[in-house]
């Protein structure tokens, strides 16, 4: 019985040393020891160039995004016609600060003769705000991204206004169902008959439609599906020379055709 009592003692008193030097080593560990590793820094937030506050400031209810017809936010059609455009950044950012039925606040420069703003900065209604934060590379019209292929889509329905680019010049027309039709500057004129508001209109081509809207690069338009014409698509790329011609092997910038 005494051994049995010794044995038992024995071990009893080592499970007690080996918990009370586990204790002392995560103690140890907790005041010197390795740390959990610390929270990644936030991004700091870049501070725009330019002061936009002296802007002349446009508000007014959010009706629709403008979408490129690679589907990319390119502008805003204000529920008083006018059209907000903006650089593409600006374009990825908006609809995290404001949604169609909303009211926006824009500081940008207003047209002269067309119901169009170049925003510079938008405010949404929860608080939030997007600037440009660096100033424009260029003072060139921007070009329509547009995809070369991909699905037909096809736009039916009411024209509600035409559509502009950011210098102010037609470049297709904005559906009352919020479809968008680009047909580029040429076309817009040469079928401006076509496409003034009230006018009903069929249009077909590549592009997109989802969440956000729908848009496409016409390739074939007219107003209804019986009277509709090919029309080069806008963003299609200028005549080269003909087959056969000294020119037709010349790649353009390449050093044979420099």
């Amino acid at each position: 019985m005494d051994i049995h009592r010794r044995s038992s003692c024995r071990l009893l008193a080592g499970v007690l040393v080996a918990g009370s030097l586990a204790a002392g080593g995560a103690h140890a560990a907790s005041r010197g020891g390795a740390q959990p590793a610390p929270a990644a820094p936030a991004a700091a937030q870049v501070t725009p160039v330019f002061d936009m506050t002296p802007l002349p400031v446009t508000t007014g209810q959010l009706v629709q995004y403008i979408l490129t017809p690679a589907g990319q936010v390119s502008g805003m059609l204000l529920g008083d016609g006018t059209q907000v455009f903006f650089s593409h950044d600006l374009g990825e950012e908006l609809s995290t600060i404001a949604r169609p039925g909303e009211q926006v606040s824009v500081n940008g420069l207003k047209g002269i003769s067309q119901p169009i703003v170049r925003a510079y900065a938008v405010s949404g209604p929860r608080g939030r705000r997007i600037a440009d934060v660096h100033p424009p590379a260029s003072a060139t019209a921007p070009v329509i991204d547009s995809p070369s292929i991909g699905p037909d889509v096809p736009v039916d329905g009411t024209i509600l206004a035409p559509l502009y680019d950011m210098q102010g010049k037609a470049q297709g027309v904005i559906m009352r169902d919020h479809s968008v039709v680009y047909v580029g500057e040429k076309n817009a004129t040469r079928l401006v008959a076509w496409l003034k508001p009230g006018a009903t209109l069929h249009a077909i081509g590549t592009g997109v439609t989802g969440d956000h809207g729908t848009a496409i690069n016409a390739r074939e338009i007219g107003p209804d599906v019986n009277q509709a014409i090919h029309v080069e698509p806008a963003d299609a790329p200028p005549p080269g020379a003909f087959p056969g011609s000294a020119g037709y092997d010349v790649i353009p910038g390449g050093s044979s055709g420099e």
